[in-house]
């Protein structure tokens, strides 16, 4: 009987795709035979290696894997042919040793399948859903007060939930390693975007800070983990070549400009360059390599301390900060209101405080907190934080399992970015108004940072999926050396 037309050619095309990556697989397994300064294996050994490492559906672990079962194949090879058995002979015996390909092959592919953490990606779209509900209802005043249908606020921040999610799962199906290995064309490009959002015809300015290049910066913590690992072993030049990458960022925060995000992304870049040089990635840990890390905060604070000294209006300024009440009518007003609605501190200023007024500003916005507790208590607001330090809580614990410096970079980066956040806008929101916060990652309204937190924890989770890979081909070569010192 003759098969349909259609079928014949869907069957000769999964028939060619199959040979296509069989013969893709071997010439892997003949480079990995390459690398080492021994005979390549028997032919029967090597077709049993194909037929194993075929079984694995995750063809980036393949060569890994291929590597592992290479070594226990030479050894079982050479221990049978020690014996005095002929080379025909020992490779079967191995082969009967190792057991049936297919069946070891299917183990392989279950013990290097990527996993997902589930828990993570949960406690992601269940603080963004429940981050849009609470939006939608804080924005009621603002709509109201602006003549903005309502619906037409809660169409649009489906919409960027719906761009959000789509980048999330962009970002956790994505090659994170292609940070260490194209960093210099990523860096490059980067900065182009940067330097296009702000100085085009196109760029955008609101509040005196140009708008979309304040939002791209923020991606620059995940540049700073490629840097790092493309800088590993190189001691005290490697350090000081991460040191200078940080010029393309402060260069972008100064033109926006964005001193807040300055602070912070110095402070996250810093803290993940001395995490890197004590656990050894540029070498020794030394107390000057140490040092150097931590010079541009070290500058900073030499700064603001010769400021504080010389300049009398920094240290008003700082004052107020603490303590706004001192001048409650004019400079400290916001610190004083705010503080009056949240803990009750007496309002010492001219006029009254409408706690109504400051939902009607932006309520969803840069004071959730202060409207949350307004509308429903400190209940409301402790369940609030609860969501996000669960987040924060989990990120970390996902960065401290990484082994790679590539993947715990990119993970560290991330979270240590987010947790200054979200610590920014705590202290906004109790009064402490040091520098303007970016927003409270998943939760506060605004479109593109909700994209742009979405796509940042997508890389943490494809730094988590694929992230034991990368410590396993790091052991490689050191494991070829060993092995070579050894023989």
């Amino acid at each position: 009987m003759r098969l349909p037309e259609c079928m014949r050619r869907q069957m000769i095309r999964l028939l060619e795709c199959d040979a296509a990556e069989r013969a893709q697989t071997s010439a892997e397994l003949d480079s990995l035979s390459a690398d080492y300064d021994e005979p390549p294996l028997p032919e029967a050994l090597h077709d049993w290696l194909n037929d194993a490492t075929g079984q694995m559906r995750w063809k980036r672990a393949r060569p890994v894997a291929a590597e592992e079962l290479t070594d226990h194949l030479r050894d079982q090879y050479e221990a049978f042919r020690s014996e005095g058995m002929g080379e025909d002979e020992a490779a079967q015996a191995t082969i009967r040793e190792m057991g049936d390909a297919v069946e070891a092959g299917t183990r392989l592919d279950s013990a290097w399948r990527p996993r997902p953490d589930w828990v993570m990606l949960v406690i992601v779209l269940a603080t963004t859903a429940a981050g849009l509900a609470l939006q939608y209802i804080l924005r009621q005043p603002f709509c109201a007060w602006m003549g903005i249908p309502p619906e037409n606020s809660l169409a649009n921040q489906f919409f960027y939930f719906a761009i959000g999610t789509g980048l999330l799962f962009l970002g956790y199906f994505m090659d994170y390693t292609i940070l260490g290995r194209h960093i210099r064309l990523l860096y490059a490009l980067w900065l182009a975007v940067g330097l296009f959002l702000a100085f085009s015809p196109w760029r955008v300015e609101y509040n005196g800070r140009l708008f979309y290049t304040a939002q791209w910066i923020w991606f620059f913590p995940v540049l700073f983990a490629g840097v790092l690992y493309s800088q590993r072993g190189r001691g005290a030049e490697g350090v000081r070549n991460c040191l200078l990458s940080l010029l393309g960022m402060w260069f972008l925060a100064y033109i926006t400009p964005y001193m807040s995000a300055l602070g912070i992304l110095t402070v996250v870049c810093c803290g993940m360059l001395v995490m890197a040089v004590r656990r050894g990635a540029f070498g020794r840990c030394t107390r000057g390599r140490l040092v150097l890390a931590v010079s541009p905060l070290l500058a900073l604070l030499g700064y603001f301390l010769f400021l504080l000294y010389a300049v009398p209006h920094v240290r008003e300024r700082l004052a107020l900060v603490f303590h706004p009440q001192a001048d409650a009518s004019v400079a400290g007003y916001q610190g004083s209101a705010i503080q009056y609605i949240m803990f009750g501190i007496p309002f010492a200023g001219s006029g009254t405080i409408d706690g109504a007024q400051w939902i009607k500003l932006d309520g969803a916005g840069d004071w959730m907190l202060l409207s949350v507790k307004y509308l429903w208590g400190w209940t409301a607001v402790f369940l609030l934080l609860a969501a996000v330090l669960l987040l924060l809580a989990w990120g970390f614990r996902i960065a401290r399992r990484q082994n790679g410096l590539l993947a715990r970079s990119v993970c560290m980066g991330v979270m240590f970015t987010f947790a200054l956040q979200a610590a920014l806008y705590v202290l906004q929101n109790c009064g402490i108004i040091v520098f303007a916060s970016h927003g409270l990652p998943l939760l506060s309204y605004g479109g593109i940072y909700l994209c742009q937190t979405m796509l940042l924890l997508g890389l943490l989770l494809s730094a988590q999926r694929s992230g034991g890979l990368e410590r396993a081909e790091q052991q490689r070569p050191a494991l070829r050396k060993t092995a070579g010192s050894v023989r």
